[in-house]
């Protein structure tokens, strides 16, 4: 059935809940015809779970000029780490549009 496929896609980690309940809107209120997997696919609402795409995603937000005060501010140290752990974080979830795998993107930060 769609909803198993949908329940399927959030246990297998291929969508975040947040997008689930998207999907499940999509399926009962727009397109009653689709799998959850192309309507995922059609919307861009698949998790990034690839660590070297995470990676790139991660270098890119943290040397972008317009973060420069930011990086800084990290490389102190201290408390600044964790503010500014919290702020990349934000930044690359903005910039996946909400598709980062929030536990692999915090390993990739690490790294």
């Amino acid at each position: 059935t769609r909803l198993g496929s949908l329940v399927a896609l959030i246990l297998n980690e291929t969508v975040s809940t947040t997008q689930g309940k998207k999907l499940l809107g999509v399926m009962y209120n727009e397109d009653m015809n689709s799998l959850p997997l192309d309507i995922a696919e059609q919307n861009n609402w698949k998790l990034i779970s690839d660590l070297n795409q995470l990676k790139t995603l991660c270098r890119d937000v943290i040397l972008d000029g317009n973060n420069a005060k930011q990086f800084e501010q990290y490389k102190q140290g201290g408390k600044n780490v964790r503010k500014m752990t919290k702020f990349f974080t934000g930044k690359i979830m903005a910039e996946s549009r909400g598709n980062a795998h929030p536990e692999l993107m915090g390993t990739a930060l690490q790294l």
